[in-house]
C-alpha cells in the first residue's frame, strides 16, 4: 500500500553491529525503500560504523549512538530523547542489545511497535531475561525464513507463535538483473564473511579438489567479503600450484556487477539465515551450489535453480562445481529457473508492503458492552 494513503511510519532502525553483513545491508536496503514511499527513517548504529557511513551517503538520517553495556540505563536514556525528539512511532532492533537498550527506551516513550529481528538460524539462549525482553519489551519478532521460525519457536516454546512474523528478504529486481554469462575463463563466486560459519574451510577444501581435477587451465574463485579466516585464506592460496586461481576481493559494494561476472556460486555455509548472497546471484539469473542447511533449500531447488550438497562434504561440494562448470546448458536451464523463482517469491515491493504492515500498530478492538 502506498504511504500516499496511509499514516507515514516514522523508524527507528537501531543496529549497533560495527561489521557490515547481510543484516546491516537489509537494513541500508529498507531504510532507502521505505523512505522513498514517504516514511520517515532514521538508522541507530555506532558512530564509526560501516552501516551509518553508507546510510549517511544514501540520504537516509542517523544518529551515532555508542550500544555497548546490556541495558545501560545512560544508553536508554539518550536513545529515550532521540527516539521522542524524532518522532519516532516504530523501532526495529538488530541485535539483543539493541533491543535491551533502544526497546527499553521505545516501550518508556509509549511507542507500540518494536521489532526484534533475528537474522540467524540459530536457536535462542535458555536464558531467563530472555523471555522478558522477547515476550515483553518485543512487540513481535521478525524471521528471514521458515528455517529460522521452526528454529525460533523450538527453542523458546514460551513464545506464542502469532507473535513470530515470517518476513523473507526481497531482492529488487532493477538493481540484480539477468545478465549472460560472461566469455573466458569460468568464475566460481563467494559472497559473505571469511569464517567457520559460512564454510569457508570446507570451501578451501573443495577448491583443492576442483584443481586437481583441472588438467588445463583452472577456473578462477573470487571470494568477496572479509573476516577472521582471510589470514588462513590467503596462506592456503599462496601453498597452491597457480596462486591466481583465487581472488581475494575484500569487501564489494557492487554486488550487482560481481553476480554478473560469475559463472555460478557457492554458498557452503553451516547454518544461515535467509542467504541474502544466494538470492541476489540467482535473481542474476546465475546458478549456485548450497550446502542442504538451514534456509538455503528454500532459497535453492536442487536441480531445479541450483545444486543442494550435504553440509561437511568438501568432495560432494566439489563434484557439484566441477558438474555445473562442465555443463553450460545446465548452468542456462537452473540459472533461468532461478531468476523466474526469485522474482516471483522473494519481491522487494511485497516485501517493504508487508514491512508497512508489521510496523504499524495493531487495530484496536471496540469494546462490546
Amino acid at each position: 500500500m502506498s504511504a500516499m494513503l496511509s499514516p507515514r511510519i516514522n523508524l527507528a532502525l537501531v543496529n549497533g553491529m560495527r561489521s557490515l553483513g547481510g543484516a546491516e545491508l537489509w537494513h541500508l536496503d529498507v531504510g532507502q525503500g521505505l523512505k522513498e514511499r514517504g516514511h520517515r527513517v532514521l538508522v541507530i548504529g555506532q558512530p564509526d560504523s560501516e552501516l551509518l557511513r553508507l546510510c549517511a551517503e544514501s540520504g537516509l538520517e542517523t544518529a551515532g549512538v555508542p550500544i555497548r553495556c546490556d541495558g545501560a540505563p545512560w544508553t536508554q536514556m539518550r536513545l529515550l530523547r532521540l527516539l521522542r525528539r524524532h518522532g519516532t512511532t516504530a523501532v526495529l532492533c538488530n541485535r539483543l542489545k539493541d533491543l535491551k537498550a533502544a526497546g527499553v527506551a521505545a516501550r518508556l516513550a509509549g511507542i507500540e511497535v518494536v521489532l526484534k529481528s533475528r537474522e540467524s538460524d540459530h536457536p535462542l539462549r535458555p536464558r531467563p531475561y530472555y523471555r522478558w525482553y522477547y515476550d515483553r519489551v518485543a512487540s513481535g519478532v521478525l524471521v528471514n525464513s521458515r528455517a529460522t521460525l521452526r528454529t525460533t519457536l523450538d527453542s523458546a516454546p514460551w513464545l506464542r507463535p502469532e507473535r513470530v512474523h515470517l518476513l523473507s528478504k526481497g531482492i529488487d529486481g532493477e538493481r540484480f538483473r539477468v545478465l549472460p554469462e560472461p566469455p573466458g575463463r569460468p568464475v566460481v563466486g563467494f559472497v559473505g564473511s571469511l569464517d567457520e560459519r559460512k564454510g569457508v574451510p570446507l570451501l578451501m577444501a573443495a577448491w583443492t579438489k576442483v584443481l586437481e581435477a583441472c588438467a588445463e587451465e583452472p577456473p578462477l574463485l573470487r571470494l568477496a567479503g572479509e573476516g577472521p579466516l582471510r589470514p588462513a585464506v590467503a596462506a592456503w592460496r599462496a601453498g597452491l600450484r597457480d596462486p591466481g586461481c583465487v581472488e581475494l576481493a575484500g569487501w564489494v559494494r557492487d554486488m550487482p556487477a560481481f553476480h554478473g561476472a560469475l559463472t555460478l556460486l557457492a554458498a557452503p555455509s553451516r547454518y544461515e539465515g535467509f542467504g541474502l548472497a544466494v538470492a541476489e546471484a540467482g535473481a542474476c539469473g546465475r546458478p549456485v551450489v548450497a550446502t542442504r542447511v538451514s534456509s538455503l533449500p528454500e532459497v535453492v531447488h536442487d536441480g531445479v535453480t541450483g545444486l543442494l550438497v550435504p553440509p561437511g562434504d568438501p568432495a560432494a561440494l566439489a563434484t557439484a562445481i566441477l558438474r555445473l562448470l562442465g555443463d553450460p546448458g545446465l548452468r542456462q536451464r537452473l540459472g533461468a529457473a532461478a531468476a523466474a523463482r526469485i522474482r516471483t517469491e522473494f519481491d522487494r515491493a511485497a516485501m517493504l508492503s508487508r514491512l508497512e504492515e508489521l510496523l504499524r500498530p495493531a487495530p484496536r478492538r471496540r469494546e462490546t458492552t
